[in-house]
């Protein structure tokens, strides 16, 4: 594991590692939590983002998130990080594996095809069966505010 010291604003993902987390402040004046699911291996400055079910009325903290699961997730730009976040920074560090949070299943194309495949967040797993294919979310691109949008409706 890479040695990082928290917080940290990041200007690529170079320094993300699957668990670290971000504070969203709401307009409501809580925080919302965003993690690293995982982190792209094709675009420097691309994640898999996501949106814990978790709301406090301060920032998220290593034991505050503990026992709270992912309710959405998609790809990601660094710049999320920087616009939605507390100062744009990286809080800190939770394994993922603490709390058995781990990328989503997804489909990668919204109609069914023989092209469309099976995927656990960046992986590609297998070509996609018909019958299991409404069962997932389609792999999606998440604008720099879409984390804080959705949040804001928790």
């Amino acid at each position: 594991m890479r040695k990082v010291t928290y917080p940290f604003v990041p200007k690529s993902n170079k320094f993300l590692l699957p668990g670290q987390f971000w504070a969203i402040p709401l307009e409501s004046g809580r925080y919302a939590c965003g993690r690293v699911m995982q982190v792209s291996r094709e675009d420097t400055r691309g994640f898999l983002a996501g949106l814990m079910d978790w709301i406090g009325d301060g920032p998220p903290t290593i034991d505050n998130i503990e026992g709270y699961k992912i309710i959405d997730q998609g790809d990601a730009h660094i710049k999320t990080i920087q616009e939605t976040g507390m100062d744009g920074t990286i809080l800190g560090f939770r394994s993922l594996e603490l709390d058995n949070i781990e990328p989503g299943y997804f489909k990668s194309a919204e109609f069914f095809d023989e092209h469309c495949i099976l995927m656990k967040g960046y992986e590609e797993l297998r070509p996609i069966i018909k019958g299991e294919w409404e069962r997932f979310p389609t792999f999606s691109t998440w604008g720099y505010l879409f984390i804080k949008e959705l949040a804001d409706h928790l």
